[in-house]
């Protein structure tokens, strides 16, 4: 027989008062939401990551009045901090920038704008975190598309997370973890680029994938129309649809590596498919799928050998053909953590 229990050090609300105090914190936590928030689009702006009239911007003012006069308040008091910048420094100041650019945001700071950053990170924001935030983010077993500014399509695969950084220059994306497909709109005259680990995936009018390993250090560009050049410090090489390019470090240049297009691309249609992969890869791929459990392979499972092609959205079940094809021994933590092993019980771990 089972029962709900209270959870421990949870209080029982027993008058009006008690639930006024909840709301008055949730009104409270949500104010100081929105002023981080408009914060880290106010530096974001000077810093040159993104402008006032930025589509991200307006959506986020267009929410609620409380959104548009946290993003006026944050403003005027930015704004008066430049004001103030010809007081003494706390350190050496930078040199002046051209006239015809506006600075950018720099952590040497003068005594008002640094006031005024310490301010924001006592206010909970974590200045430098947000600078360098990704600006797409996936978490575990979301796969999601996304329009780029230019009229690009992005879509990430499941905890995945990717920086925009275009200019009047340059079209480009940081891969900062996992995988993520390029449908690249042309007509833009400028050039676009993939940033991923130690190389650039430059454009030449095409669609590519790229992918930061889940274990060592090797990342993988496959391409799937056209034709792209793969860089790093080292060397350079270019490939074309059904061709793939690996590269570890920016000490080895990129080579062309023979890759299952078809397999490495199957995440894009919903789809896992694995050829000959060890049992500890495929629980690597699944994890990546499987939101709040955790697959670990034990002992000499993790060497077993599997093929298959299985639903991105349902890993349990994937999970449970495996167990069963293999003959494995399945044991379940809390619901959440799943063990497999050889049903061997001398299996070392």
């Amino acid at each position: 027989m089972t029962r709900d229990l209270q959870p421990l050090g949870m209080p029982v609300s027993s008058s009006g008062s008690s639930n006024a105090g909840v709301s008055d914190a949730r009104t409270h936590a949500r104010a100081r939401r929105l002023r981080a928030e408009a914060a880290v689009w106010v530096v974001r702006i000077d810093a040159g990551r993104a402008t006032r009239d930025d589509a991200r911007l307006v959506r986020w003012c267009a929410r609620s009045a409380e959104h548009q006069a946290a993003f006026d308040a944050a403003s005027t008091q930015w704004q008066h901090a430049d004001t103030l910048r010809a007081q003494p420094a706390v350190v050496a100041a930078p040199s002046a920038p051209s006239p015809n650019r506006r600075p950018r945001f720099s952590f040497t700071f003068t005594a008002p704008r640094a006031a005024f950053a310490c301010a924001f990170a006592a206010a909970g924001i974590g200045l430098a975190l947000y600078l360098h935030a990704p600006d797409f983010t996936t978490s575990a077993g979301e796969v999601r598309t996304v329009a780029l500014d230019d009229g690009s399509t992005m879509r990430l695969d499941a905890d995945s997370a990717v920086d925009v950084r275009y200019d009047e220059h340059e079209r480009r994306v940081v891969l900062e973890r996992g995988r993520a497909a390029f449908d690249v709109k042309h007509g833009d005259a400028r050039r676009f680029v993939a940033q991923a680990a130690a190389g650039e995936i430059v454009d030449i009018g095409t669609a590519f994938q790229a992918s930061l390993p889940d274990r060592g250090d090797a990342a993988l560009v496959t391409v799937t129309q056209g034709r792209v050049a793969v860089r790093n410090s080292a060397g350079s090489v270019e490939a074309a649809a059904g061709q793939s390019v690996q590269y570890s470090d920016a000490a080895h240049a990129p080579n062309t590596v023979i890759v299952d297009t078809f397999a490495a691309t199957a995440w894009q249609r919903g789809r896992i498919v694995f050829t000959d992969a060890s049992l500890a890869d495929v629980a690597t791929v699944l994890n990546r799928y499987w939101k709040g459990h955790f697959i670990y392979v034990r002992g000499s499972a993790a060497a077993l050998r599997v093929s298959g092609n299985f639903a991105i959205d349902a890993p349990g079940q994937a999970l449970a053909t495996l167990a069963e094809t293999l003959s494995l021994r399945s044991t379940r933590i809390a619901n959440r953590v799943v063990i497999l092993s050889a049903q061997d019980p001398t299996d070392g771990q």
